[in-house]
């Protein structure tokens, strides 16, 4: 995925907010959607069919619900159906034509990522047709469709490859589900989700720092980046360590099902604004291990997810060690998750 035009897709619009994501800024969630999309503890009353696109935990953003909420869903033919995304991390509603494949995560297409056909006009399944990704860069807008035949329609999120949504089209409004029975459901999965990403933070975070002394007296330290559930991605580089002496190393490993990097922007060295820049996916100043410094940019690079199960990159592959030179402290930002607040300090005395 290191460098495909797909892959940076991932970040695009999200340079903006690089600076105050190193200054240690949060990543506020958005307005709270309907359709299970709102955030956790309230069923929302609804007036129409609504479907949440994915969430950001409103206490804490760096959980991310990778669902669509509820996943299914028997609605009316002839009837609009709204899609709400809530959250920093973006999503897609995709309905792909018959014989089209879905694109795996990083396929080298930025049509994928765009949206694609008509919402406005009446949905058969005979075509594609794509919200795009969103949020990226701008506030969110609801994706809208209205099927004018009967039968059931599967679409899924082009960059959560778990993230696939069914919905059952019915010609009878009676055999349909209320509305608020729908939302209900949405808010049960949201909640039930929320749960399973915040007891994975607290096991990432909580798991003791991992060290390995080294010959010459000095000590690695291994830094995770996120973590993975079946339904949510814990965006976070933890655990911290708070031991960091000048001369020691920093090793960052992605163990998670996604990408991510830890970008450092020291003094004279400005937030990359354009995230499709070459320098998101290269290492620098060069491959790892790298001396870290206060002044400059230093990159791990993009690291690829530890996936897919069984055919996952060789974990060199996955990780990048800095060494940490003298006293000090370096922030760093992961550039795809920035608005999620993903974002660490390294400390050293």
């Amino acid at each position: 995925m290191g460098g495909s035009r797909a892959t940076r897709f991932w970040a695009l619009g999200l340079g903006v907010v690089l600076t105050a994501a190193a200054l240690g800024a949060c990543g506020d969630d958005e307005e709270s959607g309907g359709g299970g999309g709102s955030g956790g503890g309230s069923v929302p009353t609804v007036e129409g069919y609504e479907i949440g696109a994915g969430v950001n935990d409103p206490e804490d953003a760096t959980i991310a619900v990778l669902q669509f909420l509820p996943a299914k869903a028997t609605v009316p033919v002839d009837t609009p159906i709204t899609w709400k995304w809530s959250g920093t991390e973006p999503h897609s509603v995709t309905f792909t034509a018959p014989g089209v494949e879905i694109p795996p995560p990083g396929a080298d297409d930025a049509t994928w990522f765009a949206p694609q056909g008509d919402a406005s006009a009446p949905y058969d399944g005979s075509a594609t047709v794509s919200s795009g990704l969103q949020p990226l860069g701008a506030p969110a807008q609801d994706f809208q469709l209205t099927f004018s035949q009967p039968g059931t329609y599967s679409y899924y999120c082009v960059i959560h490859p778990q993230m696939v949504g069914t919905l059952d089209v019915v010609a009878d409004e009676a055999d349909a589900e209320d509305p608020n029975e729908i939302a209900a459901r949405g808010a049960s999965e949201r909640d039930e989700f929320l749960a399973e990403g915040r007891a994975a933070k607290q096991a990432l975070e909580s798991a003791p720092a991992q060290r390995t002394s080294n010959p010459d007296g000095s000590s690695t330290w291994t830094v995770q980046m996120g973590a993975s559930t079946p339904n949510t991605d814990i965006l976070a580089f933890a655990p911290v360590p708070a031991e960091v002496k000048a001369g020691d190393s920093v090793t960052f490993v992605n163990e998670s099902a996604a990408p991510h990097t830890a970008s450092f922007f020291g003094e004279g060295a400005a937030p990359i604004q354009d995230p499709t820049d070459p320098r998101v996916n290269a290492p620098a100043p060069g491959p790892s291990p790298q001396v870290l410094r206060s002044t400059g940019f230093a990159n791990t690079g993009l690291l690829p997810p530890n996936a897919p199960p069984g055919g996952a990159p060789p974990l060199e592959a996955r990780s990048f060690t800095f060494q940490v030179p003298a006293a000090g402290t370096y922030s760093y930002v992961c550039i795809l998750h920035a608005p999620s607040n993903m974002i660490g300090t390294i400390t050293a005395s």
